[in-house]
């Protein structure tokens, strides 16, 4: 499938969106610093959509700076794996410093999210001083948004194959979070919830430590089909965890699989999106599959939650179907088009 090329300037954007971002978030923060202004249902509302803005936002800016200083493809790589690695990183030393911050006393004020709140005004004047990227570049793009953005995803089946590939994680990893906590502590069990907890962020970091071992000019391990066997990793954890008891140990040591696993695919996806999906269409792209991914979630969450109608291992066996199938997916994506990838996208 060939592109329209097209010059225009896309380079401010990304930088808007980043901004705005750190808005959505200074708002929760601003909003749960008060007990008296909480509303739970404006608060979740803000955070699912400053969440999704962050899946893309980030990214795609990146992509643009890279792309403006006309850096080596193989240092945008190595960056997409350490924004997982400092994801989880960041996550870690949040959890340290809302311990720190929690308030006992019963003032109506709540430290953490003003906290939260002076970090996201950092945040904004950082993004407001950097450079300027509001210069012409010349960009690749596909016609125009005008034009239907479905059309050129189900033209093309490599992007398709990302699309759900990216859905399939992002739906196992939403399931996981709903459902890992009432797994563990299962039949009341006791656990400590709060230690448990960064064990899954130290195996995410270590999952994407992983990835310059198997991409690269210079990587040891180079192997096509890595993506492919960390998604069967991470599905096959997960079906033990719906489909047989386990102890409390047992359970811990899977979900960090699992969690090792994501922390692989999450960079090895970012990087097929930047050789076969123009930046112009990152943003739009990882939208649509984080619809995808939350769509089924927001119905069994109404249909579980409220009626019932379907068990934590339903919900995880799917989740395994998803990232079994994507895993299929991705290796018929680097089997079949590795040649026509190869040409129209850069050398590694």
């Amino acid at each position: 499938m060939k592109y329209n090329i097209s010059f225009t300037n896309v380079y401010r954007g990304p930088q808007r969106a980043c901004i705005f971002y750190w808005m959505l978030q200074f708002g929760v923060g601003a909003l749960k610093s008060f007990r008296g202004l909480r509303c739970t249902w404006i608060n979740n509302f803000i955070l699912a959509l400053a969440s999704s803005m962050f899946s893309f936002c980030f990214e795609t800016w990146i992509v643009v700076e890279h792309e403006k200083q006309a850096q080596k493809q193989d240092l945008l790589f190595d960056t997409f794996w350490l924004m997982t690695f400092f994801e989880s990183v960041s996550l870690v030393g949040s959890q340290g410093i809302t311990n720190l911050l929690l308030d006992n006393d019963d003032k109506g004020i709540l430290l953490p999210y003003t906290f939260a709140a002076l970090v996201s005004i950092i945040g904004i004047l950082y993004i407001r001083k950097a450079p300027s990227s509001s210069t012409t570049q010349h960009a690749s793009v596909i016609g125009s948004y005008q034009k239907s953005f479905f059309a050129h995803v189900l033209r093309d089946k490599r992007v398709l194959i990302l699309v759900l590939a990216q859905a399939s994680v992002q739906f196992s990893l939403s399931a996981f979070w709903f459902l890992w906590a009432p797994t563990i502590v299962a039949d009341g069990r006791d656990a400590q919830l709060s230690l448990i907890y960064p064990c899954f962020l130290v195996s995410r970091m270590l999952g994407s430590a992983g990835f310059p071992w198997f991409y690269g000019a210079t990587a040891p391990f180079q192997n096509d089909d890595s993506l492919t066997i960390a998604y069967a990793a991470a599905g096959l954890a997960l079906s033990i965890v719906a489909y047989d008891y386990q102890e409390i140990g047992t359970l811990v040591i899977l979900f960090c699989i699992f969690h090792a696993c994501v922390g692989f695919i999450l960079p090895s996806l970012a990087r097929l999106r930047t050789m076969y999906l123009p930046n112009e269409l990152r943003g739009g792209m990882m939208s649509f599959s984080l619809a995808l991914a939350n769509a089924p979630i927001f119905i069994f969450l109404l249909q579980g939650a409220y009626r019932q109608n379907f068990a934590n291992s339903t919900i995880l066996g799917l989740a395994v179907c998803g990232l079994l199938a994507a895993g299929g997916c991705i290796h018929v994506l680097l089997r079949r088009w590795r040649k026509h990838g190869r040409h129209n996208a850069r050398s590694l």
